[in-house]
C-alpha cells in the first residue's frame, strides 16, 4: 500500500459572506481578495496527490475531491473526516462529489477538520479549519449561488461544479530540454506514389459508362471505367477519310477482280505464287479499309490508373474533352503527405509536425526537399505518418520542423497559451482549487502540439491546459 501523508496545516481558502472579510488560502502566501457575498462559505485544502474543497448548503458540506495535478475527479475513494462533532464517513454523490451531515456549521467560527483519503490503496490525510461566518441580517443569505466570477486583481474564481461543466484542466510544468524548430507554411498534397489522374488522349464528347459517372469519395479500383470518350472528327478529316476510303474500295475492287480471272484461268497459264500473291494483297487492303473506317470513331474508355477515392471529377455527359484537362483525381487518403516552403534556404532536422486549422496535429516525416527555389523558397516534402480523418487536398498547414539544435525551456500545450485583447500572451495558473490567476508570457512554437515558453513562468507552476479558453471568457 503505497501512502501519501503530507499535510498543507491549517492553511486553507476560506470564503466569507461579509464583504468586509477577507478570503484566506495558500496562494504562495499571497491571500486572494474577496468575493461576492453570494458564494457559500467553503474550505479548501491540498497536498501533491490532492486537492479537496468543502462547501456549506442547508447544514451539508458538500466535498469535490480532485488529483492535484490534472484536476480530474476522484470518483471511487473513501472519506473518513474528523470533525467537531465526531467522525464522518462521506456518501458518495458521484463524479468526484461527497457529502456529510455538519450539524457543527450551526455555531460560528472555526472548526478544525481532518480528513483521511483513501484511493485505490493510496492513502493520503489533508487538514482545513473551515470557519462559519456569523449571521449579518440584510445581506444575501449564504450560499444562495456559487458564480464563476473575475475578482479585483485580475484572478478567476470558479467553483468546482463550473469546473466540471468547462473542463478545466491542468499540467504542471517542467524544465526540460527540447528541439529547435522553425515554422513554415505548407499544403496536403497526394503521395505520387499512390495518386494518379485520368485525362483524355484525344479530343471528343464525354458521356457515362455502365452504371453511371462515380460520385466523389468513392472508392475505385485500377481499370476501372470512369468515362467514355467519343473522339470528335473535323469535316477535314472526314472528307479526307472519305476519299481515302473511295480508293481503298477502288483498288480493292480490282484486286478481286483479276484474283477471280486467275482462278478461272486454265492450270498452268497462271502460277500458284501469282494467286497466293492477289490474295494477300486483297486481305490486305481490306484490313486497311477497316482500319480507316474505325480510325477516330472507336470510343476511349477513361480508366483509373490506381486503387484510392475519387478526389475531384470535372466531367458532365455531352461534355468535350480537352487532351489536357483532367478529368479526374484519384488519392489513398490513408498516403498523403505535406509540402512545405522554405525561405531560409536548407533545414537540417529530419522530423516535424504539422497544425491544422481547427487544432489538429499530425506527425511528419521528412521525404525530400528541392534543389530549385519556387517564388524564392525550397520545397519541402513530409508523409503523414498517421491517417487522419477530413484531410483535403490543398489544405493548408502550418509545418514545425526540428532544426536539430536544442534548447531549454518549459513547454505548455498550444490551448494553453491565449491572446489577450491587448495583444499579449497568456496561460492561466492554477493557485488554489478554485482560483486561477493570468500570467503574461513569451512563447515560441516548439511543435504542432505545444508552445515553449521563454519567461514569465517557473517551473512547477499548474498551467491550465483544457478549458483556457473558456476561462478567459469569465467576467
Amino acid at each position: 500500500m503505497k501512502v501519501v501523508a503530507k499535510s498543507l496545516g491549517l492553511s486553507v481558502l476560506l470564503f466569507f459572506m461579509p464583504a468586509g472579510q477577507a478570503h484566506e488560502g495558500h496562494d504562495h502566501g499571497a491571500p486572494p481578495p474577496p468575493v461576492s457575498a453570494s458564494i457559500a462559505p467553503r474550505f479548501e485544502t491540498s497536498t501533491e496527490t490532492f486537492e479537496l474543497v468543502g462547501v456549506l448548503r442547508d447544514g451539508k458540506l458538500t466535498l469535490h475531491l480532485d488529483r492535484f495535478v490534472g484536476n480530474n475527479p476522484v470518483p471511487d475513494a473513501e472519506i473518513d473526516l474528523e470533525t467537531p462533532s465526531g467522525p464522518q464517513k462521506a456518501r458518495v454523490l458521484g463524479k468526484g462529489r461527497y457529502e456529510i451531515d455538519a450539524p457543527f456549521a450551526a455555531k460560528p467560527g472555526p472548526h478544525d477538520l481532518i480528513a483521511t483519503v483513501s484511493v485505490k490503496g493510496e492513502i493520503d490525510m489533508l487538514t482545513a479549519t473551515f470557519t462559519v461566518p456569523p449571521e449579518q441580517p440584510g445581506k444575501p443569505k449564504p450560499g444562495a449561488t456559487d458564480l464563476a466570477q473575475r475578482l479585483p486583481d485580475g484572478a478567476v474564481f470558479v467553483p468546482k461544479a463550473s469546473q466540471r461543466i468547462l473542463g478545466l484542466a491542468n499540467h504542471q510544468l517542467a524544465q526540460a530540454t527540447h528541439p529547435e524548430v522553425v515554422t513554415l507554411p505548407g499544403r496536403i498534397v497526394p503521395d505520387p506514389n499512390a495518386s494518379g489522374v485520368v485525362q483524355a488522349s484525344v479530343s471528343g464528347r464525354i458521356s457515362a459508362p455502365p452504371g453511371g459517372f462515380r460520385r466523389l469519395g468513392t472508392r475505385v479500383a485500377a481499370g476501372d471505367v470512369l468515362a467514355i470518350v467519343q473522339p470528335a472528327i473535323s469535316a477535314a478529316d472526314l472528307t479526307s477519310q472519305a476519299q481515302q476510303m473511295r480508293e481503298l474500295d477502288q483498288q480493292i475492287s480490282l484486286i478481286s477482280r483479276r484474283l477471280e480471272r486467275y482462278r478461272q484461268m486454265t492450270a498452268g497459264s497462271v502460277t500458284r505464287a501469282q494467286i497466293e500473291d492477289a490474295e494477300l494483297e486483297l486481305t490486305g487492303l481490306q484490313a486497311r479499309r477497316a482500319t480507316v473506317e474505325t480510325f477516330q470513331r472507336q470510343p476511349e474508355k477513361l480508366l483509373a490508373p490506381v486503387d484510392g477515392v475519387l478526389a475531384s471529377a470535372n466531367v458532365v455527359a455531352g461534355q468535350m474533352a480537352d487532351p489536357n484537362a483532367i478529368l479526374f483525381q484519384i488519392i489513398d487518403s490513408a498516403r498523403l503527405w505535406v509540402e512545405a516552403l522554405s525561405y531560409a534556404g536548407g533545414v537540417a532536422g529530419e522530423r516535424g509536425s504539422a497544425m491544422l486549422p481547427d487544432g489538429r496535429a499530425l506527425r511528419l516525416a521528412f521525404e525530400g526537399a528541392g534543389l530549385s527555389d519556387r517564388n524564392q523558397a525550397v520545397p519541402l516534402h513530409f508523409s503523414v505518418q498517421a491517417s487522419e480523418t477530413g484531410l483535403r487536398l490543398g489544405q493548408l498547414v502550418t509545418v514545425v520542423m526540428e532544426t536539430g539544435r536544442m534548447r531549454e525551456g518549459l513547454a505548455v500545450p498550444r490551448a494553453s497559451v491565449i491572446r489577450a485583447a491587448n495583444g499579449a500572451m497568456l496561460v492561466y495558473e492554477q493557485s488554489n482549487p478554485e482560483r486561477f490567476v493570468p500570467r503574461e508570457v513569451r512563447v515560441e512554437p516548439l511543435d504542432a502540439e505545444r508552445m515553449l515558453v521563454i519567461s514569465g513562468l517557473e517551473p512547477g507552476k499548474r498551467i491550465v491546459t483544457t478549458g483556457a479558453e473558456l476561462l478567459h471568457q469569465v467576467r
